[in-house]
């Protein structure tokens, strides 16, 4: 009896207005966190690739590539993974806008041992009057010989020899065909740490891909068919010399006119050029059409990274001054919570072909809500005018 009028007392002492409230921001986060990791991101695990056809066995297909350098790793090692494709009907279109008369021979050669699975147009290089890269894929759509294109960067290659040939079956009654690219794996843990990124920012949009609310998808790995495309009068933005994987999607991608394609067979590695000091640069620009995306999107991004901060900021606090039993209670929100993030992205990681990654996406988790709160800082700050 007096151990049970001891604790009592210690928790009535406990249960201050502000441990209840704290307590209360603590276990309201975990639920919305919950329904995150379980619910949005759970269609990702459920989603059906499409099934091999017949239609899509005949379909014809082109990989649009513009080539803005004079890589020669691309034209020795990538673009051959790209000429090698099981695939019947099927060309690669290469944009030249090197202005590099080696390449536009080297190019010229492929061409011809190709055949008609190489494709190649040059624009002349003008440094007065760039070429965007909308001006470049517009030059290479209207070059592809067949309505249904895809596009990737040079940066990039397949995972498989079988790419195309899955990447097709999702053209077959849709119009926008979104796939998963991975960065390529590297040493070092800042290469984890940006794969984390890269795969994080996809799960977005691939799980409102799969709740069919398209909004975006990935320049490497990207597909619409030419009807869609000329359809809607080409790009938008075209003050922009970005939008084309997130603001022109938006344009065309509806509830049913939209298909996706995740696996290993279904992914584009990217190259990494270095660590943070390409990844934040490049992550920076390539979110700067953010400002243009409506207000369901943004608001679905910032809730998940809003609840994530305050959850590790309450339990923070919990940890620091309140009571024994409050410490106790956070610690088991905390365990629930890394069980159902370590439980999904799992799942996740293996859908999407990712691998040795869980270790650092504990890491990952932590900072992401910071280094977004200041990507958006620094994006806002840009002026308008810029990257135009």
């Amino acid at each position: 009896m007096d151990k049970q009028i001891l604790f009592e007392g210690f928790f009535r002492e406990g249960c201050t207005t502000f441990s209840i409230v704290v307590l209360s921001l603590l276990g309201t986060m975990l639920i919305v966190q919950l329904c995150y990791y379980i619910v949005v991101y759970g269609r990702i695990c459920k989603y059906r690739n499409p099934a091999p056809s017949p239609e899509a066995e005949q379909l014809g297909l082109s990989v649009i590539i513009p080539l803005y350098d004079a890589d020669h790793g691309f034209l020795q090692e990538r673009l051959p993974l790209f000429l090698s494709q099981k695939k019947n009907n099927y060309e690669v279109v290469v944009v030249d806008v090197t202005g590099d008369v080696e390449v536009r021979e080297q190019l010229e050669l492929m061409r011809i041992a190709a055949g008609d699975r190489l494709t190649t147009t040059k624009l002349a290089a003008d440094p007065l009057f760039p070429i965007s890269t909308k001006m470049a894929l517009n030059v290479g759509i209207k070059a592809a010989r067949y309505d249904n294109v895809l596009f990737t960067l040079p940066d990039c290659s397949p995972r498989s020899e079988r790419w195309a040939e899955v990447m097709a079956r999702a053209f077959v009654g849709h119009d926008v065909v979104l796939g998963y690219a991975s960065i390529a794996p590297a040493k070092g843990v800042w290469n984890k740490l940006i794969r984390c990124a890269n795969m994080a920012l996809s799960v977005r949009w691939l799980s409102a891909m799969a709740a069919r609310r398209p909004y975006r998808g990935t320049l490497c790995n990207l597909g619409f068919t030419k009807s869609a495309y000329f359809g809607a009068r080409g790009f938008n933005h075209l003050n922009l010399n970005m939008g084309e994987d997130d603001l022109f999607v938006m344009k065309i991608a509806g509830r049913d006119n939209t298909m996706a394609t995740m696996g290993g067979s279904a992914t584009i590695d990217q190259k990494a050029w270095g660590g943070l000091d390409w990844w934040l640069p490049r992550r920076l620009r390539l979110s700067y059409p953010y400002r243009f995306y409506p207000a369901r999107v943004k608001w679905s991004v910032s809730v998940e990274l809003w609840s994530r901060a305050l959850f590790f900021g309450s339990a923070i606090v919990v940890a620091t001054l309140l009571p024994l039993y409050a410490k106790i209670l956070a610690g088991v929100l905390l365990v629930v919570r890394f069980v159902a993030v370590w439980w999904r992205m799992k799942r996740l990681s293996r859908r999407l072909s990712e691998r040795h990654l869980l270790a650092a996406y504990w890491l990952y988790d932590l900072v992401a809500p910071a280094a977004e709160a200041v990507l958006a800082i620094r994006r806002r700050m840009i002026p308008k005018y810029k990257w135009r």
